[in-house]
């Protein structure tokens, strides 16, 4: 069972977060835009592994943008991406922490990926690149 990510509703300027899989289906979404949030962190993932593939690094692991209103903050481990969407403006390491305790409880309770497959190392709030 996926993590239920009301916590997140509780931080100051979230609008939108979502928990999906590498087949870029939501297994968690709340606030209005999550679906969005959910589709685009997918495609996100993607480009990235290219990228690090490319450039002999490992996987991205945190990833940042911001936009004119928002600010997006993600974390990716193994077959997993969570990320939520702030106002701009807002300091984002409460909702890192945050993200990196829910990404903690998906590795716990949500099965890995297949043998063979890439692994992520251990995801932090402040381990990993951020772009």
């Amino acid at each position: 069972m996926a993590p239920r990510l009301d916590g997140l509703r509780e931080l100051p300027g979230v609008s939108a977060a979502a928990l999906v899989g590498r087949d870029g289906l939501p297994l968690a979404a709340l606030g209005e835009g999550a679906d969005l949030l959910a589709a685009e962190l997918t495609a996100l993932r993607g480009s990235l592994d290219r990228l690090g593939r490319r450039l002999g690094v490992d996987e991205v692991s945190r990833l940042a943008l911001t936009t004119p209103t928002l600010e997006v903050v993600a974390l990716a481990q193994g077959d997993y991406v969570l990320g939520a969407a702030l106002v701009r403006g807002i300091d984002t390491s409460a909702a890192l922490q945050r993200l990196a305790a829910l990404m903690d409880e998906v590795q716990r309770s949500l099965p890995a990926a297949e043998a063979g497959a890439d692994q992520a190392g251990s995801v932090s709030a402040n381990a990993g690149a951020a772009l």
